[in-house]
Order: structure tokens, then sequence, then C-alpha cells
């Protein structure tokens, strides 16, 4: 019986095949394996023979998984905004009116004019890569912030490292431009990446990679360049916070440690660190109670204000629009005013100044000088077409009757240029 058997079966060791699905089995094993931990059915990431590469959920849902594992308390920070634009809807002149806006001039170190640089080249030409994506169904945008940005120094390098590691997450090469702007306090660069992978298939990239992915690949870069925060750099910053009016990190922290609204800070750490810690959480607190967010209760304890959040963002947007008049108007010295479109009144005055609040969004605003003496700011709202409003213009801006609370109609006058 023996003999037949061995007549039938011979042992012939070989590497393991692949089927054609352009993967060695043994990443599509740490692939389960990752999303398997991670609670999702790993019968979702099989797909047939010829299936489009991240088919389903996105490329780079796994890379989101795993990215920032290596970060802790001490880790650099990044923030990383997103906007899907789908071209179709946006226009044909979208792809053109955004290079052109991220190109202006002012936004170099020197003040000079901003130019597109792409993987390979410090030169790109903007009407190349918009004729390339003509066909595109979508497009994607981001603002690449490192906190640490001036430390940083090369936002180009940082950004094609950052890009190249984004290109391994999703497993295809990129086609993108990019702009750095040093106009702001926060040095950031804007990215144009086209909505095609190196195949020519539609590039779906992953809702929780755009979300966070990208976020915790930046800081794990940061950090890898600059090193860890200093214990001395993450105190200065909280510091910071301690008087700010808007949202902070020390706020995230009381809100998270909160039970039932209720913050109790009776316990003293030993650690130093710690101790220092908590006495800016109740520096904190002491400064939401003069805002009214926060109230003293017995011994250690604070009770928040259920809307402490909402109200600090809003306080922090006004703060943020403050300062942007005060830039924008420099030298001239008027009393300044927010124009609440709910109000019911209708504003009448000259265009002193125009910008965007929200690069990403494109987000328009006004500054307008009204027949009451003070500079209005007016929110003109998302895909605004700043070319239409001149400086020196007069204008007419009155509510919509169909959506008073958000649309605004702006009717232009004669331009009166340089009054």
């Amino acid at each position: 019986m023996a003999d037949r058997e061995d007549e039938y079966f011979r042992a012939r060791p070989a590497p393991p095949r692949d089927h054609g699905s352009g993967r060695t089995p043994r990443f599509i094993s740490q692939v389960l394996k990752a999303t398997s931990k991670a609670g999702r059915s790993p019968q979702r990431l099989l797909t047939s023979a010829g299936a489009r590469a991240g088919a389903g959920r996105g490329r780079g849902h796994v890379a989101a998984r795993l990215a920032g594992q290596s970060l802790g308390p001490c880790s650099r920070l990044a923030i990383v905004k997103a906007r899907l634009v789908v071209l179709k809807h946006a226009g044909g002149r979208s792809t053109q009116k955004h290079l052109r806006y991220i190109e202006r001039d002012g936004v170099t170190r020197e003040g000079g004019r901003g130019q597109l640089y792409g993987p390979e080249t410090d030169r790109a030409d903007g009407n190349t890569f918009e004729q390339r994506g003509r066909g595109d169904r979508h497009q994607f945008r981001f603002i690449l912030s490192p906190d640490d940005g001036n430390e940083i120094g090369d936002l180009t390098a940082f950004t094609r490292a950052h890009m190249a590691q984004v290109e391994r997450d999703l497993g295809t090469r990129l086609d993108w431009v990019a702009v750095d702007h040093w106009d702001t306090d926060d040095p950031h660069t804007h990215i144009v990446l086209r909505g095609k992978d190196e195949l020519g298939a539609d590039l779906i990239i992953a809702r929780e990679y755009i979300s966070h992915g990208m976020r915790l690949r930046a800081a794990e870069l940061a950090t890898d360049w600059l090193g860890p925060r200093t214990q001395r750099e993450i105190e200065r910053q909280l510091g910071r916070e301690v008087q700010q009016n808007r949202w902070t990190a020390l706020d995230r922290a009381l809100t998270g440690s909160a039970q039932n609204g209720i913050v109790n800070l009776r316990d003293v750490p030993g650690d130093l660190g710690k101790r220092r810690h908590r006495a800016k959480l109740i520096g904190r607190l002491d400064h939401l109670a003069k805002l009214g967010l926060a109230e003293r209760q017995r011994g250690a304890a604070w009770s928040l204000h259920p809307d402490s959040e909402r109200t600090l963002r809003t306080m922090g947007e006004r703060g943020d629009i403050i300062r942007t008049m005060q830039r924008k108007l420099g030298a001239q010295q008027q009393e300044h005013a927010i124009w609440d479109p709910a109000s019911g009144r209708t504003l009448r005055g000259k265009i002193l100044a125009s910008g965007l609040s929200d690069e990403l969004h494109e987000r328009g605003y006004l500054i307008v000088a009204g027949a009451d003496g003070r500079a209005h700011y007016v929110d003109l709202g998302n895909r605004v077409d700043l070319s239409r409003y001149a400086r020196g213009a007069q204008v007419t801006i009155r509510q919509m009757p169909r959506a008073p609370h958000r649309v605004l109609a702006v009717i232009q006058r004669t331009p009166q240029i340089g009054r």
C-alpha cells in the first residue's frame, strides 16, 4: 500500500504561486490579519481576479488603521484639511481658478508669487496639469499644515516625503501639484491631486484615510524629522492656551475627563509634569468660569456648561474675523462689526477689501465701509468668485427671502475703483 502511495505522491517544493492578484500571498495574509484586528470582515477585501485595486471601501483603509502607531504624547502634530471636488458640478474653470488663487502674490517667504511644484519638478505648469485632468470625474484638494512648519523650514521636501508615503499607503503613483504658503502664522501647503490612479481608473480613497490617516502620517514624518517635542515645548503650548477665547487642547482634556459634566481634580499626581498639567487645567477652568462656561463646585470640582464647546468655537471664529479685519485694514481706524444675515437689515457701502476665510472651500468675505461709519465683515459663503467684487465698488447686501440665515444676495453697483 505504501509503495502505491509513493508512486502517486511526489513533493515538489516551490515558492507560493501568485494567481494574478498582483500581490504575494504573504502580503495578502498581512492585510487580512490587520483588518481582522480592526474588526473588519476579511471577506470584504477579497475580490475576483482582475478586480480593480481599492474597489469597495477605497484605497488606504488598512493604512489608516496602522498609521500613527509610533506616535506618543510627545509626538509632533499636524493638520490635514481635505475637500473632494466633483468637477462636473464645480464648473469647467474650477481647477484653473483654484490654481491661480494658490499661486497668487504675497504667499512666499519674501512676499512673492507662489510657484507650483510636483513630485519631481520645482516649476510645474498649471495649464498642463489642468489639461491632464479635464476628463477626471473628481479631484482632491488638501491643505497640509505641520504644527512646526517654521522649524521644518523646507515645506517642499516635507510635502514630497509625505505624498511619497501616501503613494505607498494607497498602492499607486499619484499625479499632484502643490504650492507652499508662508503668508500666515502657520506655514502650510496647498496640494491638488488628480482623481485618477496610475492605470487611469478613478482614484477612490477610503474615508478614514482622508479623515485621519493622512494627518497621522504627517505627524509621524514631522516627529521623524524634528524629534519628539520636549516637555518644555508642550508646557509652553499649553500655557498659551490657558486664557485663549477659543476651543483648545486643554478644553478637550477637560471634556474627556468630565463625568456627567463635572471635572474633578481632587487627586494631586506625584509626577512633577502631571502636577504642572493639572495646574494648567485649573487655570483654564478659572478662565472658563470668568466667561460663564464653568462653575466651581465643592473642593477641586467644576461643572462645565453644556454649550461650552460651541461657544468657544464661535468665540474663536469671531477672534479670527477681527484679526483678519485688522490685517486687511492696516492703519485705517474704524470700528469693526460682523454683519448678521439673520438680522433683517440691509447693508449699503463701499468695498474696502475681500478675501477667502477658508481657502479649501473658497469661502469668501467682504469688508464693507457702511453708512454708519463702521467696517462690516460680510461672509459670502462657499465657492464665491471674488473677482466680481472690486475694491471701491458700491454694494448693497441683503438676506435672501428663501434662506435668510444662510444665503446672502450681494448686488454690485457701478464700480468706483480707486476712490
